[in-house]
């Protein structure tokens, strides 16, 4: 299928030569102007299904909401290298740099705008946009809604109310990794969409090892239950780690920490941490030092890296089980996204450790009923004899023919 002609220019500036067929009826889709929901995997260019009708738009705004600010700077910096008119709002900029955005929306400069959800509830900025040739309105992650929403990020269930208030109905463009078909909706609901298009692409990896590892001990020690599992994050990062990256995923700041400090005995220079009390320069600096490749190993709790294109990923570990499928399998998507085999090791145990993190993350939660069950999802998973590959895609409604061959589930059964 050929994309359509007015879109080559638009593909000229994203110096982009060809469509994939998954890319061609969403982006089809948007130009129609019908509100559009797209799943499908990581390293699928969902982000050129919004950036390719925004262009043929380019003379009004696309607003973008993302979920993390890393994600905000890498995607505003690809696109103001090509050349693009993009800019972001967050509570880093000055007043100064905040006066010139406003400036550039109240002339019609900009064809992107990225923020997060949080930036949508301010008068200021609803004022701004009301007076704006608003074309589309994208949220990138949208399972964040859904996922988020209800426990530490309300302002996600806000993004309906904003978008309804808005003098004119702009497109809305919906997109993730990891929607579930009563996700679908959900999000119909929460963002007012009108008879919304959902696409969605096989969310098969094939380059992703899936591999489980119960840590559980008699030791009733938390201390040394805890420096068993350090070695055994050792020893994994010595065994699977070639020339390429890895993400070590930890549940808590006190774990990444520990880890961080662990690990950069063993890894001297290569070790960078990602998490939310640390001191925006130095976060800034040691994830600058991972995006580049002159750090190797990052340690980070759950949001770090959702939509940043590190390509040589091939080791992504759960330090502690997720507290949902969606999370898990958002993270492991970080991996071998140029093709490479990526070994996605999740450390579990039958101790109670993880289920203490667990309990803590739901009495802060607003809907610890739902939380619990996306828990258990995830619990279910965990002790399944299933091929793990399989399993995942039965979580998202879609199926396997066959069995992955290469999970930890799998290489049990060969073995009978």
């Amino acid at each position: 299928m050929k994309p359509d002609y007015e879109l080559k220019p638009a593909m000229k500036k994203m110096h982009i030569q060809s469509l994939r067929k998954e890319q061609i009826k969403p982006i089809q889709s948007i130009l129609k102007g019908q509100d559009t929901i797209v799943s499908a995997p990581t390293s699928m260019g969902k982000s050129l299904m919004y950036q390719l009708p925004a262009l043929v738009h380019g003379h009004q705004l696309t607003l973008v909401i993302e979920p993390t600010l890393a994600l905000i700077y890498d995607q505003v910096k690809k696109l103001q290298n090509l050349g693009i008119s993009a800019d972001y709002l967050d509570h880093t900029r000055s007043k100064l740099e905040e006066i010139s955005v406003f400036d550039a929306l109240s002339k019609g400069q900009l064809t992107f705008l990225y923020v997060t959800p949080e930036r949508l509830q301010s008068t200021r900025f609803q004022a701004a946009l009301s007076m704006c040739d608003l074309y589309m309105v994208v949220i990138d992650e949208c399972h964040c809604i859904t996922e988020w929403g209800y426990t530490f990020r309300e302002a996600y269930l806000q993004i309906g109310h904003f978008i309804e208030k808005l003098p004119r109905k702009p497109i809305v463009f919906a997109c993730s990794a990891t929607i579930q078909e009563h996700t679908v909706e959900d999000l119909s609901e929460k963002l007012y969409l009108d008879s919304p298009k959902w696409f969605r692409c096989d969310l098969t990896r094939k380059n992703l090892i899936l591999m489980k590892k119960d840590l559980t001990m008699e030791d009733r020690s938390l201390e040394n239950r805890l420096y068993s599992r350090f070695k055994a994050v050792k020893k994994a990062v010595r065994k699977y780690q070639d020339t390429g990256s890895v993400v070590i995923y930890a549940s808590t700041i006190d774990y990444v920490d520990a880890l961080y400090d662990y690990l950069s005995e063993y890894f001297p220079e290569q070790v960078v941490r990602n998490h939310s009390k640390m001191r925006p320069h130095k976060k800034e600096k040691m994830l600058l030092d991972f995006l580049t490749g002159q750090r190797k190993i990052m340690i980070a709790t759950t949001a770090f890296g959702m939509g940043v294109d590190v390509p040589d990923i091939e080791l992504v570990l759960h330090f502690n089980v997720p507290l949902s499928m969606v999370d898990y399998v958002q993270q492991i998507g970080r991996g071998g996204r140029d093709g490479r085999k990526c070994h996605c090791v999740l450390f579990y145990e039958q101790n109670g450790d993880d289920q203490k993190i667990f309990t803590s993350f739901s009495k802060k939660s607003q809907n610890p009923k739902m939380l619990k069950q996306r828990y258990q999802e995830m619990q279910d998973f965990v002790h399944s004899k299933g091929c793990m590959q399989q399993e995942i895609l039965a979580y998202f409604g879609q199926t396997a023919q066959k069995t992955c061959q290469k999970c930890t589930n799998c290489a049990k059964e060969r073995r009978k």
